[in-house]
């Protein structure tokens, strides 16, 4: 069963439940009682490893909001930059198996990808996180339901959706990091999300696994 973390706005709470010690009661030969106390239970240290890793989830997140924040102070809000610094290995490898043959396909087609929509929701930077819920799929993988506010519009906007959007992103631990491995969004992509547009593609197209 996959543990729910909520974390509203960034506020952190989590409950972490400790168990007494258990004894155990055996018999031997001359009928006598024995005794003994269990090792400290194994739950504890995996509330404390669960602990650890939601930390680092919301840290990566805080992360990726602080540096499209810091881009939208200089105007540029470098979507390239982003993906390298935040983005899987999987998600590297389509992004340059498809760039590299955009750049020898003939004619004017070329990918467009979302237009960077898997970052900025359609919204203006800066942003603020309004609400933050992260479920641990597994060891290595969590899903996170992310809803950020525009700053740019702010409580000015007449309508709550013209300032508001929210997305699902799945994040997979890579090397000790966690890293987005996917963004699922029913009004933006298939069920696949966006690494079913990308990996369409390439299919669509025969991008070769490994480039020449």
């Amino acid at each position: 069963m996959k543990k729910t973390i909520y974390l509203i706005a960034i506020a952190t709470t989590v409950a972490l439940a400790s168990c007494g010690n258990a004894t155990t009661t055996t018999s031997n030969e001359n009928d006598s009682t024995q005794t003994a106390e269990n090792p400290t239970p194994a739950s504890e240290s995996d509330a404390d490893s669960q602990t650890n890793k939601l930390g680092q989830v919301t840290e990566i997140v805080n992360s990726i909001i602080e540096t499209i924040n810091e881009m939208a102070q200089g105007d540029i809000i470098d979507l390239s930059q982003l993906d390298q610094k935040f983005c899987s290995n999987k998600i590297l490898d389509l992004q340059q198996r498809i760039q590299k043959f955009d750049e020898n396909a003939q004619g004017d087609m070329r990918f467009m990808g979302d237009e960077g929509y898997h970052w900025l929701l359609g919204l203006v930077p800066p942003f603020s996180v309004e609400n933050l819920k992260v479920d641990f799929l597994s060891d290595t993988e969590a899903q996170v339901q992310l809803q950020i506010a525009s700053l740019a519009l702010g409580k000015a906007a007449d309508i709550d959706e013209e300032s508001i959007a929210g997305t699902t992103m799945i994040l997979t631990l890579e090397d000790g990091t966690w890293k987005i491995s996917n963004w699922l969004d029913p009004e933006a992509y298939d069920d696949g999300g966006y690494f079913s547009l990308l990996e369409n593609y390439a299919i669509n197209n025969n991008i070769p696994t490994t480039q020449p």
